[in-house]
């Protein structure tokens, strides 16, 4: 009997411990699938996921686009510039240098945003709502007084 007792207690233990270690690993609110949403047609363009690079800043990459109703879908960045021009938009870095506000951790600071649709490369920061459901992220051209703000959906 007390043979099956202490199996019995190391199975929950091993079992309580190995979900505490996942839920620690995934306790970063700003990695994983999100939905993006693009602010001008209000449709959902891509999916990206989003990771950390070797620096422990953000970045985003696309998995997957979509079709805008009565337009062609995009496959290519064509009106990219540089070593990104005409690259396929699966598995493009479309996100990187986020990194966390050290005054507010539901913000995100100092990353750049690329709109694969215009090529357009903006100044780009974030900011968690809805219990980190949605990322509403502000991006702008370097001096410009305004910008673009569109939000993202956690999958």
């Amino acid at each position: 009997m007390a043979m099956k007792f202490k199996l019995f207690g190391s199975i929950i233990f091993a079992a309580v411990s190995t979900i505490s270690l996942a839920a620690s690993t995934n306790s970063d609110p700003l990695v994983g699938h999100w939905k993006t949403i693009d602010d001008r047609t209000g449709y959902s363009l891509a999916d990206v996921v989003i990771s950390k690079d070797s620096q422990n800043r953000y970045i985003a990459k696309i998995v997957h686009v979509r079709e805008i109703p009565g337009a062609a879908r995009q496959q290519t960045c064509s009106q990219c510039k540089g070593a990104l021009k005409d690259q396929p938009l699966v598995g493009l870095t479309m996100l990187k240098g986020l990194s966390i506000n050290p005054d507010n951790e539901q913000e995100f600071i100092n990353g750049t945003l690329l709109d694969p649709v215009s090529g357009q490369v903006y100044q780009a920061r974030a900011r968690l709502k809805n219990n980190g459901r949605h990322l509403a992220i502000h991006s702008r051209t370097e001096g410009a007084p305004v910008g673009r703000n569109m939000t993202w959906i956690k999958e």
